[in-house]
């Protein structure tokens, strides 16, 4: 009997051993690469002595109707090794439940969720740059566990030089991604798929995503090189994209053009399916740091593919900073964006998850908004509509439960640090026009229009140089109190908005401007002034701004003529802002009461007119002019009749004459003759100035740059046309600048 017992107590000690037992690995990661509904790649990496492991899973927690999966693919990242195991065949929009095993027994139990093969809404996460900042990334990776998404896209720059240590703690890191869960009395964890993309600092190895994450986005069984790119639909809802920028380095032009072909084609495929198409890569074309040079070689590939294709949406990487930018367009000529309100391409990004946040200094006229903070995106997909969140990383946040998750597809935790973009809020809106473009879900009412205005002039006035006129000064507009040379000197800017006419009412408005990163040799200069002996670049400087007048001109103002326009019983100091070393950019949205003087100058001078003015006894700021490209921009939003806004200010009359046109290379100023009352022969002179405008007259149409009857396209010389306009004949004028002009003037007479 004795023995009998102590049998007994043996098989059950090992029983409960071999339960105890947990196998040798760990790093686990879940990857989607082509068929999310039925297919997912478990990866994971040996802890010492790991032999011949593998897989039991299953779609209920019950392990009795688990099965068993062996590795598909070993791979060594440099010296980090890990082991690959693909599932197939799994049921969609389902429950999968696994763990890993080996010689020592059983790991973690995981579980994950398959893709819906119905157009099932959901939540994902999108956001790059990991590769530094642990601390940060860490936050990212919590905060992932309580969203709780369908998967997660990455856009590259795991780690800082790519290396197997680092990769292994970015692997590390990333089990902070799992969500803890109690499933009939035992612990799980849930894993969330990775749609991983190559970053720049994944180039010592560009076959990193198939090493580290084990996709084959290639599909052809190997791990190499051309696993970098892919695309594959989820939920019947979405189609995503993942790109590798890097193609465009030396040396990859034969996989630069295989990817670019097979995006043509995939996209014409999938065009005008019922389906959001989103793209991840990791170079942004135009960065929002000026740091960072504009990737005019990866314009030239994907924008007009983007636009001519239906891409709603793109994320991109890099620059580790915060953007949403408006739909865009690519513009008929020339390396540049243009804003779309009729549908285009939407981009966001630029990374910052874990990786120090950079200064968000370089806006376009097509940003909404920008921010230097650490930071993913949230995407809500349904089939109407896709809503982006930012969420910054704090410990605040309260997580979901997987019967939160399960009850409803696109719920939130709340308690979010969601960033708030300025005019849209913390949801950005996104819904698809009839062609398949993207549009912003903000309705305007019948009677509204929104425009963006360009400035039309800008310079700095000083008072030690009263005479002087400092259009166009290297270093943009100076902006300081005190100075040897200049004494106070004060920013001045103008809008002239030619699209409205003065019988429309400014209902909104928000002025966006950058200030220039400061010469690191003047840190000496302000040290002195604290007790603490703080560096320029930690040190924030006021600027102030006010209304001024807009009666002058960029190219003539100077001190005697400018300052004067600060002191009239219409304008006035109304907001001040803090700038800093590394330079900013900043947007003021407008109270009712600034909109009441705003309307009270365009009803006088149709123009909008602002002033920046400095109170520091010594630091100098430098505001970005038009001469640059992070010149300032003024959104605005009128109410008016429909006949208001088709009889815009632009209408002409014969004889007219327009003097000091101003605009920025590539800008396209357009005006209009009615039609006239008899026929006549009409000459019309563009004198240059400074910079380089072309000419462009069309009868009966709208003028374009595709689309006229005369163009002279002299450089740098007087153009002219000469048209017989028959009675009833309205007149189309563009102007277009080749480059930069300023002080030029069209005149308008009868022969």
């Amino acid at each position: 009997m004795k023995m009998l017992l102590a049998s007994i107590l043996i098989l059950v000690l090992l029983f409960l051993t071999m339960n105890s037992v947990q196998a040798a690995t760990h790093l686990y990661r879940l990857s989607w690469d082509k068929n999310p509904q039925h297919e997912a790649v478990i990866g994971f990496s040996p802890k010492g002595l790991s032999i011949a492991p593998y897989v039991m899973y299953g779609s209920t927690p019950n392990q009795v109707s688990w099965q068993k999966a062996d590795v598909s693919l070993n791979a060594t990242f440099f010296t980090l090794e890990s082991h690959f195991v693909r599932l197939e065949n799994l049921p969609a929009d389902s429950n999968i439940y696994f763990h890993v095993c080996d010689q020592d027994g059983c790991g973690q139990r995981m579980w994950f969720k398959t893709a819906a093969d119905y157009p099932k809404p959901f939540v994902a996460i999108a956001g790059g740059d990991t590769r530094t900042g642990w601390t940060t990334r860490q936050d990212g990776n919590r905060l992932v566990a309580k969203i709780r998404p369908l998967f997660i896209m990455h856009g590259g720059d795991f780690t800082n030089g790519n290396t197997p240590f680092e990769m292994a703690g970015f692997l590390a890191d990333w089990q902070l991604t799992f969500s803890d869960d109690t499933i009939d009395n035992i612990g799980y964890k849930r894993i969330y798929p990775i749609v991983p993309t190559h970053g720049n600092h994944e180039d010592t190895n560009y076959a990193t995503l198939c090493e580290v994450f084990g996709v084959d986005y290639f599909q052809d069984g190997e791990c190499n090189e051309q696993d970098a790119y892919g695309a594959m639909t989820i939920n019947d809802l979405i189609r995503v994209y993942t790109l590798n920028s890097q193609f465009q380095e030396s040396g990859w032009s034969v996989l630069a053009t295989q990817m670019n072909d097979w995006l043509a084609d995939d996209l014409s495929t999938y065009a005008n399916a019922p389906l959001w198409r989103v793209a991840q890569y990791h170079k942004p074309i135009f960065p929002h740091y000026d740091g960072k040079p504009s990737n005019e070689g990866l314009f030239n590939w994907w924008a007009s593919l983007f636009y001519k294709h239906n891409m709603n949406l793109v994320v991109e990487s890099d620059t580790h900073i915060n953007k949403l930018t408006h739909p865009l367009k690519p513009a008929e000529t020339g390396i540049e964006y243009l804003q779309a309100n009729n549908g285009g391409t939407v981009f966001v990004g630029e990374g910052s998850w874990g990786a120090p946040a950079r200064s968000a200094n370089q806006a376009f006229p097509w940003t909404i908004d920008l921010a230097s903070i650490q930071q993913f995106k949230v995407l809500s997909v349904t089939q109407e509509s896709i809503l982006i969140r930012t969420a910054q990383f704090d410990d605040n946040a309260r997580a979901l439960s997987a019967d939160d998750r399960e009850q409803d597809p696109l719920a939130l935790p709340e308690k979010v640090a969601w960033w708030s973009a300025n005019g849209i809020g913390d949801v950005f809106p996104l819904i698809k026009t009839t062609t398949g473009l993207t549009q912003h879900a903000k309705q305007l009412a019948d009677n509204e229009r929104e425009f963006v205005l360009s400035v039309s002039d800008d310079s700095f006035i000083a008072s030690e140089q009263p005479t002087k006129n400092y259009n166009a000064y290297p270093t943009g507009m100076r902006v300081g109190n005190t100075d040897v040379t200049y004494g106070e000197t004060k920013a001045l800017l103008k809008f002239t908005p030619d699209v409205v006419g003065t019988c429309a009412t400014l209902t909104e408005a928000n002025l966006t401007l950058s200030v220039q990163p400061t010469d690191a040799t003047i840190e000496s200069n302000i040290s002195a002034l604290t007790e603490t002996g703080a560096t320029f670049a930690e040190l924030g400087v006021m600027l102030n701004l006010a209304l001024i007048e807009p009666q002058f001109s960029e190219s003539a103002v100077n001190w005697t003529t400018g300052n004067i326009l600060f002191s009239s019983a219409s304008s006035g100091e109304f907001d001040s802002f803090e700038t800093i070393a590394a330079g900013n950019t900043i947007t003021f949205t407008f109270n009712e009461v600034t909109l009441a003087k705003l309307n009270a100058q365009f009803q006088q001078y149709h123009a909008f007119g602002f002033g920046i003015s400095a109170t520091h006894p010594i630091v100098n700021r430098f505001v970005s002019d038009s001469e640059n490209h992070n010149a300032a921009t003024l959104r605005t939003r009128f109410s008016a009749t429909a006949a208001c806004f088709e009889q815009p200010s632009n209408s002409l009359a014969v004889p007219s004459q327009i003097t000091e046109l101003n605009a920025n290379k590539g800008d396209f100023l357009t005006y209009h003759i009615p039609e006239v009352s008899r026929a006549r022969s009409l000459e019309f002179v563009l004198r240059s100035g400074y910079g380089d405008p072309d000419l462009y007259v069309l009868k009966n149409g709208i003028v374009s740059l595709n689309h006229y009857e005369c163009r002279p396209y002299l450089k740098h010389e007087s153009e002219v046309c000469l048209l017989e306009v028959p009675e009833g004949t309205p007149v189309s004028i563009g102007i277009h600048a080749h480059s930069l002009y300023s002080g030029a003037s069209l005149t308008i007479t009868e022969k």
